[in-house]
C-alpha cells in the first residue's frame, strides 16, 4: 500500500527545500557566526558544496534499493534481527529529534511573540497541526508544500529588500580571518542542522518518488536551494547586525525583521520571519513524524502508521518539554553532542548500508552468473 503512495519530483524538491531550512534557520546563524564570526557565511558556502557530496551519497543508496525505504534497507541489507534492531535504534533517534524540533517552536514563541503562553499548550496547538497533516498522508504533506512555497519564496524577497537599505559592508570585514580549525567546526555546525539529517529523506526517496532521475535531480536542487537561504540569511545578519551582535542574540533572523524601517512607513514586520520560521519548521516536523510512525509500523509489523500517531504525538510533546533543560544545555548539546551524532547518522550510517549492499548485489550476480 505505502509503495502506492507517489509524490511528483517537483513536490520532493520543494520539500527537500523546505525541510533542509527547517530547525536549521533558528539554530544555525547564531552558531555559525560565533564560530566563523564574519566569515560565517563563507563557512555555509563551504556547507551547501559539502552537501553535494551528502546527497551523492544518499541517492546513490536509494538508487540501490528503488522500491524500498529505509527501513526495508536495514532490513535487506543487515538481515531481518540485525535490521530490526537498527531500525528501531534509528526510529527511537527520530523520536527523540522530532521533540527536539518541537522545542524549537515553543521556545521560540514563548520567549518572543507569546511569553505568556503556557508552553504545553503551544506545543499541542503545533502538533495538532503535524498530526492532521501526517494522517492525511505524504501526498497531502506534498502538495501542501507545493501550495506554500511560493509564498515561503515572495516573504523571504521581501525580507531581502526591505534589509538593503541597512547593509553595511564594512561589517564583513576582514575576510578570510578565520582559523582553519574554527572554520571546520563552523562548517560541521552548518550540515550537522542540514545536509547530515537527509538520512530521513530515505523514508521518502526513492519509494515514493517514480521518477529516479527527476527525484534525484530535486534532490540536489532542493539542498542547494535550502542551503542558499541558509547562506541569505547569515550574510544578512552579518552585514546589517555586525557578527557579534549576529552571535549573541539567539535569534538573528527574527532580529532582521524587527529592524526593518522602509521611508518610517513598513516596520516592525518581524512577523514575516515568523512565518517564514513556522512555515519550514511546519514541513521538518511532519517529515520526522511521518518516517517515525511508518518505522513504528515496520517494526512491529502494523500496515497502517496512522494507529501510532496520537500516542507518538503524546510522547513527543512530554519529550519537547523536559529534552532540553535549558537554554545553555541546548547550545551545549548543540555544539558537543549533536555534531558527532549527525556525523554517525547522517556519514556512516548510510554509508555503511551503501558498502554492505554493493558487495551483497556482487555476491548474488556472481551466485547466479
Amino acid at each position: 500500500m505505502l509503495n502506492e503512495i507517489n509524490i511528483s519530483a517537483a513536490q520532493f524538491r520543494k520539500l527537500v527545500t523546505l525541510y533542509s531550512i527547517g530547525s536549521t534557520i533558528i539554530v544555525v546563524p547564531a552558531a555559525i557566526t560565533a564560530d566563523a564570526h564574519q566569515d560565517a557565511w563563507i563557512a555555509s558556502l563551504f556547507g551547501v558544496a559539502s552537501g553535494i557530496g551528502l546527497v551523492l551519497l544518499f541517492t546513490s543508496l536509494g538508487k540501490m534499493f528503488p522500491t524500498l525505504t529505509l527501513m526495508e534497507m536495514n532490513e535487506k541489507i543487515l538481515g531481518k534481527l540485525f535490521g530490526k534492531i537498527v531500525s528501531a535504534v534509528f526510529v527511537l533517534s527520530n523520536l527523540f529529534i522530532s521533540s527536539q524540533v518541537l522545542y524549537y517552536v515553543g521556545n521560540f514563541l514563548t520567549t518572543q511573540i507569546l511569553p505568556y503562553t503556557p508552553l504545553t499548550a503551544i506545543h499541542i496547538a503545533f502538533m495538532g497541526v503535524v498530526i492532521v497533516g501526517v494522517r492525511l498522508g505524504i501526498e497531502v504533506i506534498a502538495r501542501s508544500a507545493e501550495i506554500l512555497f511560493p509564498w515561503f519564496v515572495r516573504l523571504f524577497g521581501l525580507l531581502i529588500l526591505s534589509m538593503i537599505p541597512q547593509i553595511k559592508i564594512e561589517h564583513i570585514q576582514p575576510v578570510l580571518e578565520i582559523h582553519p580549525k574554527a572554520f571546520i567546526r563552523a562548517v560541521l555546525t552548518f550540515l550537522s542542522m542540514s545536509s547530515l539529517t537527509y538520512t530521513i529523506l530515505l523514508m521518502i526517496f526513492p519509494s515514493h518518488t517514480p521518477d529516479m532521475k527527476k527525484a534525484t535531480q530535486s534532490f540536489y536542487v532542493g539542498n542547494i536551494a535550502g542551503g542558499l537561504v541558509m547562506v541569505t540569511l547569515i550574510l544578512l545578519g552579518i552585514l546589517v547586525l555586525g557578527p557579534y551582535y549576529s552571535q549573541i542574540t539567539m535569534f538573528p533572523s527574527y532580529e532582521l525583521g524587527r529592524r526593518i524601517d522602509v521611508g518610517n512607513f513598513l516596520q516592525g514586520i518581524e512577523v514575516v520571519i515568523a512565518i517564514l520560521w513556522f512555515i519550514t519548521l511546519f514541513f521538518k516536523l511532519c517529515i520526522y513524524f511521518y518516517a517515525t510512525l511508518l518505522g513504528f509500523a515496520n517494526v512491529f509489523h502494523i500496515k497502517d502508521y496512522t494507529l501510532f500517531s496520537f500516542p507518538v504525538a503524546f510522547i513527543m510533546i512530554t519529550l519537547s518539554l523536559i529534552v532540553y533543560p535549558s537554554v545553555s544545555y541546548q547550545k551545549d548539546w548543540d555544539t558537543k553532542t549533536w555534531i558527532p551524532y549527525s556525523l554517525l547518522v547522517g556519514i556512516l550510517y548510510p554509508l555503511f548500508l551503501l558498502i554492505a549492499g554493493f558487495i551483497q548485489n556482487k555476491k548474488r550476480r556472481s551466485s547466479n552468473g
